[in-house]
């Protein structure tokens, strides 16, 4: 068990918590977020922190036997990933590299268009959970309150023009570097 599933939690000023059943309702500025717990949470209103104790849902999880202790790690860092989330967002932005590779976004049909040398254009459907910006025609600016709907949506991206090993065309994350391989020699 880790060391930060013992520690309690405490709950960021602009966010309420509350908890029903096996529901963990959070609300923040940017939204609001539902996690199904398998353990048991206890929240302690007077000192505004969350407490993460290894007793498991007996009701809620039928036959199945889990690992209680292995489940307070998962559950105190999905807690504190949803905190971020409905507070500050979080952002993921795709750089496109190559001669007339180029993205753009019509916002009245929520559409994201690639152009990435093929003979048509490539569509990508925006979901209405995230917000999808075009900084500049190579730059593509993914943000959401949920990090595993934005990390998937920008590999969704990413995986219709993955990037080549010689000249280092297609579409890469912000960071990413690319191992470059010589090519032939003459």
């Amino acid at each position: 068990m880790s060391n930060l599933a013992k520690q309690s939690i405490k709950i960021p000023l602009n966010i309420s918590v509350e908890i029903e059943k096996n529901l963990l309702y959070i609300k923040g500025p940017l939204g609001h977020k539902m996690i199904i717990l398998l353990i048991n949470v206890l929240i302690d209103k007077n000192k505004k922190e969350i407490i993460i104790t290894d007793i498991l849902n007996a009701e809620f999880l039928g036959n199945k036997k889990l690992n209680a202790k292995a489940l307070q790690g998962n559950t105190c860092a999905l807690i504190k990933q949803h905190f971020l989330g409905v507070s500050i967002g979080f952002r993921k932005q795709l750089n496109i590299v190559g001669v007339g590779y180029r993205a753009s976004i019509e916002n009245i049909s929520n559409i994201l268009t690639l152009k990435l040398g093929y003979s048509h254009p490539v569509i990508i459907q925006i979901p209405n959970n995230l917000k999808i910006v075009c900084l500049k025609p190579t730059v593509i600016s993914i943000f959401g309150t949920d990090k595993q709907k934005v990390n998937e949506m920008a590999a969704i991206i990413k995986c219709h023009k993955m990037p080549e090993p010689y000249k280092g065309k297609g579409i890469l994350y912000q960071d990413e570097k690319i191992i470059r391989k010589e090519g032939k020699r003459s």
